[in-house]
């Protein structure tokens, strides 16, 4: 007697199992990332320092006039702001990424970049419109002192 074997097909299960591994390896970052932080100013320091003094602060050498003879930059979280006061949409873009690689629509690399885009559209829209402590009015004054040179 003759057994009757089982066919089996692959509906692209196989690629939708590859595709939600290759997430487990892959990460976004969202700021002021190496290959332009490391870019110099006329001033000598780096984005990523300035960045740095911009979301965390910094409070300088002493200097005559400012701050008990310090010059001070408060901080402008541009980076945490964006990520503390969206939390609930990262997290529902994230699963909505997901879902769709898991469920075959996305490819995970393509998932990742416009994750990566969604933060970078995040970050700039906050520095565009959070709300951050203002210039000083001595460097307002700098600034229009350099501009007229």
């Amino acid at each position: 007697m003759a057994t009757q074997g089982n066919t089996d097909t692959d509906m692209g299960l196989a690629d939708i199992f590859k595709e939600t591994e290759k997430l487990k390896s892959m990460c976004v970052k969202v700021g002021v990332t190496e290959d332009v932080g490391s870019q110099t100013t006329d001033s000598g320091a780096t984005l990523a320092q300035i960045a740095s003094w911009n979301e965390l602060g910094v409070l300088g050498p002493p200097m005559s006039q400012h701050r008990g003879g310090k010059w001070f930059i408060p901080p402008r979280p541009f980076v945490r702001g964006f990520a503390d006061g969206k939390r609930e949409l990262i997290a529902k873009t994230i699963e909505k990424l997901s879902n769709l690689v898991t469920g075959g629509k996305l490819k995970a690399e393509i998932a990742i970049r416009l994750l990566g885009e969604f933060g970078q559209d995040g970050v700039k829209s906050y520095i565009r419109h959070g709300s951050f402590t203002p210039n000083a009015d001595s460097t307002i004054a700098r600034k229009g002192e350099a501009a007229s040179r």
